[in-house]
């Protein structure tokens, strides 16, 4: 029985849910998901839902913390032992990854590369590109996230035919079983969580490339455009640029509710009556976060650099309309070109609109904030908009499921095992 190892930094809720699916479809191989250590700098996951069996490499550890030759080590001992035939490896780099591929090809193991960057991430000059060449050619096949993702591995050199699609995928059913639950119970999570009426949401890690400020900028030229709106700005996550952030509402003179920590039952104010104005919640397990996806009215993410972004295929299981930078990895893939039916309305919206409108949502320029503006005024002004493309989302993201994930690392694992 052919048998198959899945690496990644550390296993979080994503990718237990993909390895699960990928057990469930491989019957005559034996899969091994493997982590290199319990605990990383970026993400701080409950593991305690995890359904698969792990292999720790180095358990307690935070994996960037760990030395390469030590990964090398530890990984061709593990891939030996459990007698790899082939093993999926997240990237080249950093010095992880790369140590791991190193490791896999000294034994003589098939490799299959998974990654999400595209020619929009890509920093690399002359000498970094004729080193990826290098070592992506040290493949047998690859498993990215969509077509950006798949034209930027074929640039590097592995054959068209041994790239496939799916990489990016999270667990749909969870989101759209959750959001179900969550919109049953609407009022009384709205109390709960002291969530607004309505509001547009973001999630994600607050760092630079999140071009969260843009956000801000925008929602405020928004409400200076929509008279009597009641509409919020719900932010959940935390990083490093969350105090600049807060700063910059006040400079705009946008209210700021600090939700941050642990919410109880709220006895007091009605939050109909609040100004409208920002939200932060912190840092939310995934549990938590369909509750904010049930209840939005939008979702946004400005990035102004993004590989992928899960958060979206999240949202748009939930049944959300999307608003994404044109930089974000999953816009080609996950917002579909065409118009809602709903917008033979509005025969008088502008060349440039039209070009932006998808299926399921905007797709906008990272740096106009009119732009954006303009986008949250149109799902503010039109429920039947928002419910259009929410449907339309839902549609779309049941092509990029777990169950997606692991029919086309299978057949990653099977190009790579008969690659000459």
């Amino acid at each position: 029985m052919p048998s198959l190892g899945v690496l990644w930094s550390q296993y979080g809720p994503y990718h237990f849910a993909r390895v699960a699916a990928l057990q469930s479809r491989a019957d005559s191989l034996e899969i091994h998901a493997i982590e290199i250590a319990s605990r990383t700098h970026d993400y701080q996951w409950d593991r305690s839902g995890g359904t698969v069996n792990l292999i720790t490499l180095f358990p307690g550890a935070v994996a960037e913390s760990v030395s390469f030759w030590r990964v090398f080590l530890r990984t061709r001992r593990t891939f030996a032992n459990l007698k790899l035939d082939v093993c999926f490896i997240p990237s080249y780099s950093p010095k992880q990854p790369l140590a791991a591929l190193l490791a896999a090809r000294s034994l003589g193991l098939r490799t299959v590369l998974m990654i999400d960057s595209h020619f929009g991430t890509s920093q690399s000059r002359i000498f970094g590109t004729w080193l990826k060449r290098r070592l992506v050619r040290m493949f047998d096949a690859a498993l990215v996230g969509g077509t950006p993702q798949r034209v930027y591995v074929e640039s590097l050199g592995l054959p068209r035919e041994n790239i496939f699609i799916g990489y990016d995928v999270v667990d749909n059913d969870f989101f759209a079983r959750r959001a179900g639950e969550v919109k049953a119970r609407a009022a009384e999570m709205r109390r709960q969580y002291d969530l607004p009426q309505r509001y547009f949401l973001s999630l994600g890690r607050f760092l630079d490339k999140k071009n969260l400020n843009t956000l801000i900028r925008a929602y405020r030229k928004f409400l200076d455009g929509a008279t009597g709106t009641q509409t919020h700005l719900v932010m959940v996550g935390s990083g490093e640029t969350e105090a600049h952030l807060r700063l910059l509402c006040r400079e705009l003179g946008l209210p700021v509710y600090d939700k941050a920590n642990p919410i109880l039952p709220v006895q007091g104010e009605d939050p109909a009556g609040r100004a409208t104005g920002v939200h932060f919640y912190g840092f939310r397990q995934i549990e938590e976060n369909a509750i904010f996806y049930a209840l939005a009215d939008a979702f946004i993410l400005p990035s102004s650099s993004e590989e992928w972004g899960l958060v979206v295929n999240e949202a748009m299981s939930c049944g959300l309309p999307i608003v994404v930078s044109d930089r974000v990895g999953c816009a080609e893939d996950l917002l579909k070109l065409g118009h809602p039916p709903e917008t033979e309305r509005n025969p008088h919206w502008s060349p440039p609109l039209t070009d932006r409108i998808r299926q399921n949502g905007f797709v906008f320029d990272p740096e106009s904030v009119e732009s954006l503006a303009e986008e949250l005024g149109i799902l503010d002004a039109d429920p039947m908009l928002r419910q259009s493309m929410g449907q339309a989302s839902r549609l779309i993201i049941g092509s990029f499921s777990c169950e997606d994930f692991a029919r086309n690392a299978l057949l990653a694992a099977k190009t790579a095992l008969t690659a000459g």
